[in-house]
């Protein structure tokens, strides 16, 4: 068995271990993904775009190939204000189909406000995506393209993922600060009657946009993952 195994890397993100015809090689299915998430905002409000890069990759374990640790990393953040919505369309397909997110990557929206006019663009020329809008409670709900997600299970969510080491920031991602800024804005208060609320204040950058686009890429990551990426093991054929 090799030490360093060589990968094939799918156009649909499937990674599978090459096993040179080795009837004692398991074929393993890992994966590279990405998800795009992007908190629109009003003309003069800015709008905000972050990735998340999911993987998992095979690898060799002495006499034996398996999955190795699932991997989550925000590799990507932009921000922009002032266009109009065919200019946000535009700029959210390009980045979706940009190298290396394109095909292996999913879009997802925050619905609220803007967001269902921009779903409903992205619709019309067929661009696969999930628009969520954020509600109270703890449940999740999904129906087609539209999402109702409770917007603590989203904030909590994506706590666990960072403080249990999950998900982590790419070393060089230039908007990191501002991201961690727009995330210690949003606040946990419990009520009387024991139940939670999430509030926000504005900070310096804004209205936590950065922060709400990494919260939805986070939530797609753990929730809603493609069927495809869910592919562990394939024996002698791809």
């Amino acid at each position: 068995m090799p030490e360093i195994l060589n990968l094939v890397h799918m156009p649909d993100g499937r990674v599978i271990n090459e096993t040179n015809m080795d009837p004692a090689i398991e074929r393993v299915t890992g994966f590279v993904r990405y998800f795009v998430g992007a908190d629109l905002g009003q003309a003069n409000d800015f709008s905000s775009a972050v990735v998340v890069k999911d993987q998992q990759l095979p690898i060799a374990d002495g006499s034996r190939v398996k999955l190795g640790p699932r991997e989550r990393t925000v590799v990507f953040a932009d921000k922009f204000r002032g266009v109009s919505y065919v200019d946000v369309v535009d700029y959210l397909i390009r980045l979706r189909n940009a190298p290396p997110f394109g095909g292996k990557s999913e879009l997802v929206i925050d619905g609220t406000s803007i967001g269902r006019v921009v779903s409903d663009m992205l619709h019309e020329q067929s661009v696969d995506h999930t628009a969520i809008t954020m509600t109270g409670g703890q449940e999740w709900r999904r129906a087609g393209r539209y999402c109702n997600v409770s917007k603590t299970l989203m904030i909590e969510n994506l706590a666990v993922l960072f403080a249990s080491g999950d998900l982590k920031f790419a070393h060089d991602l230039a908007m990191r600060k501002e991201i961690e800024e727009d995330l210690a804005s949003f606040t946990t208060q419990t009520t009387a009657a024991g139940n939670q609320i999430i509030t926000q204040s504005r900070n310096v950058s804004g209205h936590g946009d950065t922060g709400i686009a990494l919260i939805v890429a986070a939530f797609a990551s753990q929730y809603l993952t493609p069927q495809n990426i869910r592919v562990s093991k394939l024996v002698g054929m791809y």
